[in-house]
């Protein structure tokens, strides 16, 4: 059954943060915990400061992987709702052009990728999380899902053509629809690696995943990802671009407003005189 959701050791820097961000490297792993808000939705300046917070660890020769979680028991609940109602298709693409854009970046790191979904993974955090090479879910109170058409918006491109290819796509029909998996659902479907009680023993297995590839040169660790996710080289970067003009025309449309505004005020969206 499938559910619908209502609306070691520290070295080279620090622990520090940027836009709610958190981060520190454990053992040549760049650790990054979101932790903007209570659902850690995404704004702006999200976008801008993880974009740079990646760039700056593909430049650095010393980290070997990346492990990626949320906080506040959401790994991200999608976008901020508040920056989409009543803003200018400018501001809109402000806010998910880098987000979509990221995920790209995801794809193209030079060492290999792992989600740790500590709770709800909805909308953009199911998005953010595909491009990953490892997946790792809390088997209660998650769910993993693209409500987008409870909210008059469409699924991007890129992630339903991800999606397919790793869970079919008669479930990827489902989950467009708006299902939900929890997190033995997701497991069955391939989507996630392993399925865990509690958020130490999903990092405990992030780290051991990434580090087994530390013994490996990284330049050919980055090679064997380029050949990885080679088939979506061109097709990947293209979809994103025309998933963001997309995207912020059916927000600024009556159907994602009413949609978006219902999810600002708390109540269900009606759609009865949306066309």
């Amino acid at each position: 059954m499938l559910y619908r959701l209502d609306l070691t050791q520290s070295w080279a820097f620090t622990p520090c943060s940027m836009a709610g961000i958190a981060k520190e490297i454990n053992n040549q792993i760049l650790e990054v915990t979101f932790q903007m808000n209570e659902k850690n939705t995404v704004d702006a300046q999200f976008g801008k400061d993880f974009s740079a917070m990646l760039g700056d660890a593909e430049k650095d020769s010393g980290i070997r992987g990346l492990i990626v979680r949320g906080g506040n028991g959401f790994f991200s609940n999608g976008f901020e709702p508040n920056s989409f109602v009543g803003t200018t298709k400018e501001e809109i693409e402000a806010v998910i052009g880098p987000a979509f854009r990221i995920c790209g970046q995801v794809m193209k790191l030079p060492f290999p990728v792992a989600m740790v979904l500590n709770g709800h993974a909805m909308g953009y955090g199911a998005i953010l999380s595909l491009y990953a090479d490892f997946r790792y879910m809390q088997s209660k109170q998650a769910r993993f899902g693209f409500p987008e058409i409870n909210i008059g918006l469409p699924i991007p491109s890129a992630p339903a053509l991800m999606l397919q290819d790793i869970a079919g796509r008669a479930l990827t029909r489902d989950m467009i629809l708006g299902k939900a998996l929890k997190a033995d659902q997701a497991l069955q479907a391939g989507i996630v690696d392993a399925v865990f009680d509690d958020e130490e023993t999903m990092m405990d297995r992030a780290r051991k995943d990434i580090s087994s590839l530390s013994k490996f040169a990284r330049s050919t660790v980055r090679m064997n990802r380029e050949m990885m996710y080679k088939r979506y080289k061109d097709s990947i970067p293209a979809a994103i671009e025309y998933d963001i003009e997309l995207a912020s025309t059916a927000i600024m449309a009556p159907a994602g407003q009413e949609g978006l505004g219902a999810l600002k005020d708390g109540r269900r969206p009606d759609f009865s005189s949306v066309d």
